[in-house]
């Protein structure tokens, strides 16, 4: 499985704030100064947009190439309404010795293990033969299993990609869908480190917050009256 972050907002942060920079006369000039900015301003304006109403969070795009996963996974994945998506298509494409998942259930299970691998070799096997007797891809892949291989492009804003984050961090999220989270949360942070504040689960921002708290900061009571909400 492999995750790639293939196009995103550059002057995403600068974009938020001037998009809630509503109580100002909002121009290009404005946007030209926000840009000026020290990058010390910026992240103070991050940290209340954080903790704000999450509309100017819509202004910033992320896009995710997403390879060698299963299409149980991505029958999952394109739940979310508020994504884009574009997936490999098996109705055309030939996928004969194609690669699948492999549940984590198998390991150390030898006989489990084996018929499962066994079964996968024999439905590639009945797949090519179809395909050799002129039947067209898109009735042969009624063989194909549900772990066979996928690549699948996907686009969320900010604020679903929040959403995202925090509803599949549970462990009773299937194991391949937190380790795509992981990676794409990982691709973001990597182009824009300060979008941790936006991708952290609030039960951790929550938990940060009280120990502040408890080290005698009062300011982050409204933090956490707004976490609570």
């Amino acid at each position: 499985m492999k995750v790639t972050l293939v196009n995103y907002t550059g002057d995403a942060l600068e974009l938020m704030i001037f998009s809630k920079s509503t109580r100002l006369q909002m121009s290009p000039d404005l946007y030209d100064e926000i840009l000026k900015w020290p990058q010390e301003k910026k992240l103070e304006e991050a940290e209340y947009i954080s903790n704000t109403i999450k509309s100017s969070w819509e202004f910033v795009d992320y896009t995710f190439l997403i390879e060698g996963v299963s299409r149980a996974f991505t029958h999952q994945f394109v739940r979310n309404r508020q994504g884009s998506y574009a997936q490999q298509t098996m109705r055309m494409l030939d996928v004969n010795g194609f690669e699948y998942t492999t549940g984590p259930s198998m390991e150390g299970n030898y006989e489990a293990s084996q018929l499962y691998h066994d079964t996968m070799y024999t439905l590639d096997a009945v797949y090519k033969e179809l395909m050799k007797m002129g039947i067209p891809a898109e009735d042969a892949r009624g063989v194909l299993p549900t772990n066979v291989h996928t690549n699948i492009m996907a686009k969320y804003n900010l604020r679903t990609l929040s959403e995202l984050v925090a509803s599949r961090s549970s462990p009773r999220t299937q194991g391949e869908f937190r380790e795509v989270m992981k990676h794409m949360n990982a691709e973001v942070l990597r182009v824009h480190p300060w979008a941790e504040l936006f991708l952290e689960n609030k039960k951790v921002k929550a938990a940060k917050a009280l120990d502040k708290f408890a080290d005698g900061d009062l300011d982050v009571i409204k933090q956490i009256d707004i976490l609570r909400k």
